[in-house]
């Protein structure tokens, strides 16, 4: 069996297919990495490495999951930019254009490192997407609840967007690969007034687009250890009857 994913072919040239199989610093020695615990006064984790060897240090003042996530992220690293001139100290929001795109595909590999396609895709086969799921995810993956709900995003095929809203007050929001394309989430409005976000509403008080005015979204909302308020907006939906089982009423 191939993957397309380098992450999701280690596990399968490692014979790994189940989630509890994923033991990091067994797959970080398998791939000439040693992976080492204490306090940074710096990011989540560094890594160094020389010829064929790293040294992966992660941070004890985190929390497990994080912990576990900040292993797979500098697996990442070592996998694409080994021989590179990169020390990484965990993501960075102001580092240069070039180490931030070094972060975003580190991310990318961690997500598939920890919660690979293959295995996702037999856990949530013809289950709708629920922060109930999330939670299963997340504890199924031992991943945080951002980790899961990003990494559902990308594989679950339901119709429905994730709004972020962080502690600084930053928002932002992901589209599921079942959305219609040409809606997008508002980030500022409409009109200043939107519902804070339990329960079903109309769909235009959170999405922008075309075919939206007699449509309606349900919504599941979740805070995180990290202070976010993560929003799950499923729909939007048109139907009468699909909207009954949508919101279960």
């Amino acid at each position: 069996m191939t993957a397309a994913d380098p992450a999701e072919q280690l596990l399968l040239d490692l014979g790994i297919t189940e989630p509890e199989e994923i033991d990091l610093e067994a797959i970080a020695f398998m791939v000439g990495a040693s992976v080492r615990y204490r306090p940074l006064a710096r990011g989540d984790a560094q890594i160094v490495g020389l010829g064929d060897r790293a040294i992966i240090t992660i941070d004890t003042n985190t929390s497990l999951v994080r912990q576990r996530f900040s292993v797979a992220h500098e697996l990442g690293h070592w996998h694409h930019h080994r021989g590179q001139r990169l020390i990484c100290h965990g993501a960075d929001p102001t580092e240069l254009p070039a180490t931030a795109g070094a972060e975003r595909e580190a991310d990318r590999y961690a997500a598939s490192l920890l919660m690979p396609r293959f295995m996702v895709g037999q856990m949530i086969a013809d289950l709708p997407m629920t922060m109930a799921l999330v939670d299963e995810a997340a504890d199924h993956f031992r991943v945080s609840t951002m980790a899961a709900i990003l990494r559902l995003t990308d594989i679950h095929t339901d119709a429905f967007a994730i709004v972020v809203e962080e502690p600084d007050g930053r928002r932002w929001f992901r589209r599921s690969v079942g959305l219609d394309a040409r809606w997008f989430v508002w980030t500022a409005g409409p009109a200043g007034a939107r519902p804070s976000g339990v329960g079903p509403c109309r769909a235009t008080d959170w999405f922008r687009g075309p075919d939206l005015a007699e449509r309606h979204v349900s919504i599941e909302t979740r805070r995180s250890a990290d202070g976010q308020v993560i929003r799950l907006i499923r729909g939007p939906i048109q139907r009468a009857d699909a909207w009954s089982r949508l919101c279960g009423v």
